[in-house]
C-alpha cells in the first residue's frame, strides 16, 4: 500500500468510518473504495471517474478534496487537468448569413388566426341567451288556486271528521362536524443540542432520520440541532468535542481521538 492509499485509510479509521458507509453515502461500490486505498488504479474505471471517487470520498471524510485529489494525481502518474473539461464542447456560434432574411408569413398567419378566434367569440357572446334573474323561482312557486282546501270529498260519508293535516316534524340540530369534535394533537415537543469543537474533529448528525452534516468542525465554531423525535451524533474525537442537550453541558464524552456515537431523545442521552 502506498502513501496515498495509506494516508486515506488512515483518516477513515482516526474517524471511526467503515468503507460500507462511505459506500452508502458516496454511491460508489465498496470494490472501487478498496481499490483507492490499496492504489489498485487499474480497477478503476479511469480518468475524470477516478479523480470523482477520490472527491466524493474526501469530502465524507471532511479532508482537503484539492490535495487528496493532487495526492492521487502523483500516485497514479497522471497529469493534472480540470476536470470539467469536455472534448465535444462546441462555442462557435450559428452563421447568421445563412438565412439573412426571415420570413413574415408565420407571424401573419398567427395573427390571422388570433383574431379569427377572437371574432368568434365576440359573436358567440353575443347570440348567448341570457336568462333573467328570479325567473326560475317564479315559475317554481304554486298558483294560489291550485292550493288544496280541507272541504270533504262527496265519498266521505256523513258524520266522520274531516282527516287533519299531519304536524311537521320537528327540526333535528345537525351532528357537530366529527374533524371539529375530535380533540387536536398535542405540538411535537422539540428539543436541541449544541456541539462546540474545542479542537478539530469530525461530526456526523442526523437529526429526526434526516443527515444534518457530515465534515469536520473547526476549532471554536458550534453546531445547533433541532430535532422532535431523535439526533444521533457521531464523532471520531470524543475529547475534541462538547456537547449542550437543552441548554445543559453534557460533561467529558471520551478521550482525544476516541470514536464516539450518541444517541437523544426528548428526554435527553439515550446512549
Amino acid at each position: 500500500m502506498g502513501v496515498f492509499g495509506d494516508r486515506l485509510r488512515r483518516e477513515r479509521e482516526m474517524r471511526g468510518v467503515t468503507l460500507d458507509e462511505i459506500s452508502e453515502s458516496t454511491k460508489i461500490s465498496r470494490r472501487h473504495l478498496e481499490a483507492l486505498e490499496r492504489e489498485h488504479f487499474d480497477h478503476l474505471p479511469g480518468g475524470v471517474f477516478n479523480k470523482g471517487f477520490v472527491r466524493a470520498y474526501a469530502h465524507f471524510l471532511g479532508i482537503d478534496e484539492d490535495q487528496a485529489v493532487a495526492d492521487y494525481s502523483l500516485a497514479s502518474n497522471e497529469q493534472p487537468e480540470a476536470e470539467d473539461k469536455f472534448p465535444l464542447e462546441i462555442h462557435d456560434e450559428p452563421n447568421r448569413e445563412l438565412n439573412p432574411r426571415r420570413s413574415s408569413l408565420p407571424l401573419i398567419f398567427a395573427l390571422a388566426a388570433l383574431a379569427g378566434v377572437l371574432v368568434g367569440y365576440f359573436f358567440w357572446l353575443k347570440s348567448k341567451p341570457h336568462s333573467a334573474p328570479g325567473t326560475a323561482t317564479t315559475q317554481a312557486a304554486p298558483a294560489p288556486d291550485t292550493v288544496p282546501t280541507t272541504s270533504a270529498s262527496p265519498a266521505t260519508p256523513a258524520g266522520n271528521p274531516e282527516p287533519t293535516a299531519a304536524a311537521p316534524a320537528p327540526i333535528k340540530p345537525e351532528p357537530q362536524d366529527a374533524a371539529t369534535a375530535q380533540p387536536k394533537k398535542p405540538a411535537e415537543k422539540t428539543f436541541f443540542v449544541v456541539v462546540k469543537a474545542k479542537e478539530d474533529s469530525w461530526v456526523s448528525i442526523v437529526a429526526d432520520g434526516k443527515s444534518v452534516m457530515q465534515r469536520t468542525l473547526i476549532a471554536d465554531r458550534q453546531k445547533l440541532v433541532k430535532a422532535g423525535k431523535e439526533i444521533v451524533l457521531r464523532t471520531g474525537n470524543a475529547g475534541g468535542i462538547d456537547v449542550i442537550f437543552n441548554g445543559k453541558p453534557l460533561g467529558a464524552l471520551g478521550n482525544e481521538n476516541e470514536p464516539r456515537t450518541l444517541t437523544f431523545n426528548a428526554t435527553g442521552l439515550v446512549q
